[in-house]
């Protein structure tokens, strides 16, 4: 998370959203997360795997445990894989892909309500959410964005951001996959005379 705070980046993060907007009609805004969702089952589920684990080995392997043993070995192993599932990467591996990317979506449309995003004057409003422990980028554009741009540039734009956590400089690659929004967007949907910055090109919304 720490990259993508760090002021240096966020300058051109916020370079790379005015060339967006200075191009075309869109109002974009780039939020991230570090998670769309808790997931507190997770360690919940690894903790009592382990205790039933460690009494099981110790009720039936063929050695004798100490009785204080038996009652403390189960607890410690649960703690001990209950902070194990507590990581980013272990909540991460144990939660189903479909129900992450649901969680991201479910995210990503809160922000867009929330944030006012679906407010501008030619509904040209368009967020692009990065949720961090879910290695996930949504796109989510308003009406008129939806209807100026092709399905088939929105699949290769979507494309291009999911590809953004495979990088080994996942930030890097999110502002090449912005300079090609921009473009994109520049040619459907190009800026107009007296066109404004409704949005704020950085939210804080509290969900």
């Amino acid at each position: 998370m720490k990259q993508y705070l760090a002021p240096a980046y966020q300058s051109r993060l916020w370079d790379a959203i005015k060339n967006l907007e200075n191009g075309s009609q869109a109002e974009a805004v780039v939020v991230f997360r570090a998670r769309s969702a808790d997931y507190n089952s997770v360690p919940l589920l690894w903790g009592l795997a382990a205790a039933w684990l460690s009494f099981t080995v110790m009720m039936y392997a063929p050695v004798y445990f100490e009785n204080w043993l038996i009652y403390y070995a189960p607890l410690l192993a649960f703690a001990a894989a209950a902070g194990c599932g507590s990581l980013p990467a272990a909540k991460r591996c144990s939660v189903r892909r479909p129900v992450r990317d649901k969680c991201v979506e479910i995210m990503a449309r809160a922000i867009f309500q929330k944030g006012g995003i679906q407010h501008t004057k030619d509904k040209t409003g368009f967020l692009v959410y990065c949720s961090l422990l879910e290695r996930r980028v949504f796109l989510l554009a308003d009406r008129g964005l939806q209807l100026a741009v092709p399905q088939e540039v929105w699949q290769e734009l979507q494309s291009e951001f999911d590809g953004i956590f495979g990088d080994s400089q996942p930030e890097q690659s999110l502002l090449r996959a912005l300079e090609k929004t921009a473009a994109a967007f520049a040619r459907y949907l190009p800026v107009q005379d007296g066109d404004i910055n409704e949005l704020p090109d950085r939210l804080d919304i509290d969900l």
